[in-house]
């Protein structure tokens, strides 16, 4: 008889299924969760709340925001970068721009500009801003702007301002903002040939193509002139120096460039 209970299998006891409670669960979650969403929706922290601009120069931040589509109130979920970027590409001085968001509400727009290097003068007395990549911004009037680039007030070869640009962009902030005025003044050997004049007083005479290289040195150049003296500063290949009213007294002077190469 024992051997006989032995041989009946044991019934196991089956645990009760949680199925239920999980589906009971999660729809619990997702009530509220879609009840968290409509009560973000409608309160005032799912609205754009401020609009600020980092980075500009050349346009105001007013006109960058008016031109990249944002405004106030508007979904701050439905802010997308690559829609900022496309409106803004009609403001040719914009390089790039990013777009990052703070919570609550606050929408950054991080603007990368060209640099300007100069300023173009127009016949009626108006500035434009030339640009690194020798664009003429001429949607852009800076009349009313302090001036603080050299001016272009004579330049009669458009062609050569993408090189003058490329060279001045190359110049030390400290140099570019030495030089007042820059004038194209072509000899029959030289169309590039370029005269400056310096905010110290000197007169600056060069080629648009060794522009950079050479007036980087300008600093260490005007150390070497007589003190207390004004005049032209041709470079070249070799630096020399004619002191105003004295034509025939010219001062040749040490070769810093070549002495840094």
């Amino acid at each position: 008889m024992a051997v006989y209970e032995e041989r009946i299998p044991q019934v196991k006891q089956q645990r009760p299924k949680r199925r239920g409670n999980r589906k009971l669960v999660f729809l619990l979650v997702l009530f509220f969760l879609i009840v968290l969403i409509i009560v973000f929706i409608r309160s005032p922290y799912s609205k754009v709340q401020e609009i600020q601009v980092f980075g500009n120069d050349i346009y105001p931040a007013e006109q960058i925001i008016n031109q990249s589509g944002l405004k106030k109130d508007m979904q701050f979920l439905n802010v997308w970068e690559g829609s900022v970027q496309k409106n803004l590409q009609p403001l040719e001085g914009i390089k790039e721009v990013t777009v990052s968001r703070s919570f609550p509400g606050v929408i950054a727009l991080h603007v990368t500009e060209q640099k300007r290097v100069a300023f173009w003068s127009g016949q009626d007395g108006t500035r434009y801003p030339l640009l690194e990549n020798g664009m003429v911004l001429k949607k852009v009037n800076f009349a009313n702007r302090v001036v603080d680039r050299p001016l272009i007030s004579s330049w009669a070869s458009p062609e050569l301002l993408p090189n003058l640009a490329k060279s001045l962009s190359k110049l030390n902030p400290s140099v570019l903002g030495e030089i007042s005025d820059i004038t194209l003044t072509p000899t029959v050997y030289d169309k590039q040939r370029v005269t400056l004049f310096m905010r110290d007083g000197n007169e600056v005479r060069s080629v648009v193509y060794k522009l950079d290289k050479m007036l980087n040195w300008y600093p260490s150049i005007v150390k070497e002139l007589p003190k207390d003296t004004k005049g032209v500063l041709s470079l070249f290949e070799q630096p020399w120096f004619v002191p105003y009213g004295a034509a025939n007294e010219a001062v040749p002077l040490q070769n810093t460039t070549e002495q840094s190469q």
